[in-house]
């Protein structure tokens, strides 16, 4: 099922949690909403769920106008961080729920309601775990099966508002690779809630970046990554540096010292904010001068917080393989060069 939403404003009291937000989504594509908190992804996620009603704009499902509609008459299936299973139902029951709910003309018999329960079962793998309560399940194992629940209607859209965000790190690395496998295996169209830039750039195929009601910028994780739009999206995704330059005649100087690498957005003089990510920062024999404040080398891609010698500037420095045993130390004056250097005016 293919999502238009256009022009969608809501506010909550005298706070604009949207404001005037579009945008299309294809039938079967995994697309996240990025933000921090307070951006609007998840009351944009309710909306199209039908669980909040927007105060001006459309929400369109297959050209038709769902303004109005309630989640039941939407077709979506619906996950929650905190997985909202029902304590006093088995894990069978839970799934079954949205079933056994629905009025008589349209609720499958009982042996078709326990045909797509244990299909579903087996589909997020715990086929053997139907007669369990949710008490006696993992974080891991609830949220499949929170999953499953919402799957059990046969949504054409499925909707996950931070769906691992109460989970720790490997069990939600595991259950990422998982969730974007079911989505391929089942065609869905989904749309999924997230403040971890990791979490999007790997399942996405398209990142919506969001920040005080609006979208910043949209496009496919290299996208929105290696060429972002506007100086939030540097700053939001990936941890870019931030240094103050000037640009004369359209070359970059930084601290007194002319760059090679990069290139000014849309001006050739004046005052600029560039913006270089950690990986592309390379310690070289010659450059821009900096002395070694801290040496991080516990992690699976050590790092090197710098200052520049002629400004007061930090900059965070990822050593790649080859420099990761440099023989680096506190106070040491060393040069810097970049790979990559985006420039926006001040």
């Amino acid at each position: 099922m293919s999502l238009q939403i256009k022009d969608i404003s809501k506010r909550f009291n005298d706070f604009a949690a949207l404001d005037g937000v579009s945008l299309d989504i294809e039938k079967g594509e995994f697309v996240a909403l990025l933000g921090p908190s307070g951006s609007g992804k998840t009351t944009l996620l309710r909306i199209l769920a039908g669980l909040e009603q927007q105060d001006a704009g459309q929400i369109l499902f297959n050209d038709l106008d769902m303004t109005g509609r309630k989640l039941r008459e939407r077709q979506v299936g619906f996950v929650f961080q905190h997985y909202a299973l029902f304590r006093h139902m088995s894990v069978a029951d839970n799934i079954a729920f949205g079933l056994d709910v629905r009025p008589r003309g349209q609720r499958p018999d009982k042996a078709e309601i326990k045909r797509r329960v244990d299909e579903l079962l087996g589909l997020v793998q715990l086929d053997s775990l139907g007669g369990r309560f949710p008490s006696q399940l993992s974080g891991g194992q609830r949220q499949r099966v929170a999953l499953a629940r919402a799957l059990a209607i046969e949504p054409s859209v499925l909707l996950l508002d931070e769906p691992f965000g109460a989970l720790d790190a490997k069990v939600r690395k595991d259950l990422r690779k998982w969730l974007r496998r079911l989505h391929d295996t089942m065609g869905l169209t989904s749309v999924f809630v997230t403040h971890d830039q990791e979490e999007a750039l790997e399942l996405a195929d398209k990142v919506v970046v969001m920040n005080h009601g609006r979208i910043e910028q949209v496009g496919s994780p290299e996208e929105v990554y290696h060429r972002p739009g506007t100086a939030f999206v540097y700053e939001f995704l990936g941890g870019a540096n931030r240094i103050p330059c000037t640009v004369e005649g359209g070359r970059i100087r930084v601290a007194g010292t002319y760059v090679a690498a990069g290139q000014p957005a849309d001006f050739t003089q004046g005052t600029g904010i560039a913006y270089v990510r950690p990986e592309e920062i390379v310690i070289s024999s010659e450059g821009v001068p900096a002395i070694v404040q801290q040496i991080f080398r516990a992690s699976a891609l050590p790092r090197v917080e710098v200052q520049l010698a002629d400004a007061p500037v930090s900059l965070d420095v990822a050593l790649p393989p080859e420099f990761a045993q440099m023989a680096l130390a506190r106070g040491q004056r060393i040069s810097l060069q970049f790979r990559k250097l985006n420039v926006l005016p001040a």
